[in-house]
């Protein structure tokens, strides 16, 4: 009875395991709902790389099975000296230019693996590598039987279908250790222990940087552990970008990214368009601050050092004269229309406020407590007052900064600064913009930006990650100024212990040829680089832009959510994104 009951089950675990549909053509074979090729290599160059068999291995269905069998060295000695005086003879012979080169090369390979078997005592192997090329249609199977001929061609090597024995092929494909005689004598072929060891067919992509975090499993299975403070050779920043369309799972790698940083000692500061992250700095314990007015107001006009490059700054400039360049963006964010005569009455009205507060070029801004930095307040009456004597210019301003001054927006700038953020995790959340102009919008989240890098400039020594999640919202092709203060955090956020981590949909948004200058920078400054599943439009601008291979292509089409490409430096590994069970309440709720 107990003899019969295994039988039932080993009988039904062999039904689950059997394919329900195996038919048998000249050159191809129907396996379930797929389709398949056996092929086998056929022809190997003389000299091979390290890993030479990796590529082959690792294409976009294509299964490879490697038979390995040892050789009796007497034996293949007599079949080598024969072989070598064959060459020779030939040689004699003469002939014409292309058959004499064959010839020589073919004597000069016999001659070798004789040194190798006599003189290094290395065993010498017959190996068959057969191919099991997989598609769900026969349009694609051909176009990829072509393309594993090319990538063999490429190699040195050459791949033959097994015509009329597919059946043959795939028992020598299959995990059953059975090479018929017809597979054998198709592919078999003597080679060194050496060149078998270099093959690497399964050589496994991870990243192990031996400390950091964890942020998922690589293809094969591996921990992908990597640390992002690591610097040398390829890795020249703590930088990040992730991209991905929505719902493919961006913001919950990004937040177990934050979340285990943070863990690990790292300060964090947030600028949330979604508020995707008031939860997880509600668990954490962190400060959150609503910067769409009220008790996260933030001053414009209170002077903050803007980030320049150093190794270009030469000559010292003053803190407000760094400012008044910042506010030149802030303006041109949210007072679009303006000519540049208004821009520049506006910028000496501007010059005039300060003065009027008692700051000039030399204040230094730590000695001005934040009740007294002027607000958009008294830039507005300055112009009203002007415009008594210079309607053209000042009426026309004055009509426009009102809104922030008394009007809808004054809620905003027209105070001094109430947003204290004294916590290790913080969140500036400019969710409630939502509905607000657009120009609003992106002059708010530029001087949120701006407040951000306020933070990081206090401490040099102390690890600061800064997010700028939907970065697009600051992609203005008429303000371009808006991506290059990115681009230049970018650049100095480093020398502070500093990461910048740019969270956006779409790169083509960057790509636009107004901001492309500094937009393609900030994709291709940081060392590291998270590619989630893509929209069609946007995988054309990333395959180009990072010369993506066929299965990148392939992966980012059609990845599933939390699966993507990991660029760190050089590397590049297929990653899925795993969390630990006791992480996901700081990491569920409120985004793709």
């Amino acid at each position: 009875m107990k003899k019969r009951q295994n039988t039932i089950t080993l009988t039904g675990l062999i039904d689950m395991l059997s394919p329900q549909a195996l038919e048998f053509n000249a050159r191809q074979l129907t396996f379930n709902d797929q389709l398949a090729r056996i092929m086998v290599i056929s022809g190997y160059p003389p000299k091979v790389n390290a890993a030479w068999l990796s590529r082959i291995a690792s294409m976009p269905g294509v299964i490879c099975s490697v038979h390995i069998e040892p050789t009796e060295p007497t034996n293949l000695i007599q079949s080598l000296n024969k072989a070598i005086g064959e060459y020779a003879g030939r040689l004699e012979m003469g002939g014409n230019a292309l058959t004499i080169q064959r010839t020589e090369q073919a004597l000069k390979d016999a001659q070798d693996l004789l040194r190798k078997i006599d003189q290094e005592q290395q065993q010498v192997f017959y190996v068959t590598v057969v191919l099991m090329v997989l598609a769900p249609d026969q349009q694609t199977l051909d176009r990829r039987t072509r393309q594993v001929e090319a990538a063999l061609a490429a190699s040195g090597m050459r791949g033959r279908t097994l015509v009329f024995r597919q059946e043959d092929g795939l028992k020598a494909a299959g995990p059953w250790c059975i090479l018929p005689n017809d597979v054998k004598e198709a592919g078999a072929r003597n080679m060194p222990a050496e060149t078998v060891a270099a093959s690497f067919p399964f050589t496994a992509s991870g990243i192990n940087d031996g400390s950091g975090i964890v942020l998922g499993k690589d293809r094969d299975g591996g921990l992908v552990l990597i640390d992002i403070w690591k610097r040398g050779g390829d890795r020249t920043n703590s930088n990040w970008t992730i991209l991905a369309k929505p719902g493919a799972g961006k913001s919950f790698a990004a937040k177990m990214l934050l979340l285990r940083e943070f863990i690990q000692g790292s300060r964090v500061i947030i600028i949330d368009p979604e508020r995707e992250y008031k939860e997880m700095c509600r668990l954490l314990g962190g400060s959150w601050v609503n910067c769409a007015g009220g008790e996260g107001r933030i001053n414009p006009l209170q002077v903050r050092l803007r980030p320049v490059d150093e190794e270009n700054d030469t000559v010292h400039q003053s803190p407000l004269a760094l400012h008044i360049q910042t506010l030149r963006t802030f303006f041109s964010l949210y007072l679009r229309d303006l000519t540049d005569i208004e821009k520049a009455a506006l910028e000496d009205a501007l010059i005039e406020v300060y003065h009027s507060a008692g700051i000039t070029w030399d204040t230094d801004p730590k000695d001005i407590p934040s009740d007294s930095w002027p607000t958009t307040k008294e830039l507005y009456e300055y112009c009203v007052a002007k415009a008594k004597t210079n309607p053209e210019v000042y009426g026309r301003l004055a009509v426009l900064l009102k809104r922030c001054a008394e009007g809808a927006d004054a809620n905003l700038w027209a105070g001094p600064s109430t947003a204290k953020a004294e916590s290790d995790f913080i969140v500036l959340d400019v969710h409630d913009l939502q509905n607000a102009d657009e120009g609003v919008r992106k002059a708010q989240y530029f001087n949120v930006l701006s407040f951000a890098w306020n933070i990081i400039e206090r401490d040099r020594q102390e690890r600061t990650i800064l997010v700028v999640d939907e970065a697009w919202l600051l992609v203005d092709p008429q303000t371009p100024q808006a991506l290059a203060f990115l681009r230049d955090t970018s650049k100095r956020i480093r020398k502070y212990m500093g990461s910048l981590v740019v969270i956006s949909q779409n790169v083509i948004d960057f790509l636009a040829p107004e901001v492309q200058r500094y937009g393609q920078a900030l994709l291709d400054n940081p060392t590291y680089k998270l590619l989630l599943a893509q929209g069609e439009k946007d995988l054309e601008a990333i395959t180009g832009l990072m010369n993506l291979s066929e299965a990148e292509h392939d992966l980012l089409a059609t990845a599933k959510r939390g699966e993507g490409l990991l660029v760190a430096g050089s590397q590049r590994i297929h990653v899925k994104i795993e969390a630990a069970p006791y992480e996901m309440q700081y990491l569920t709720g409120g985004g793709s």
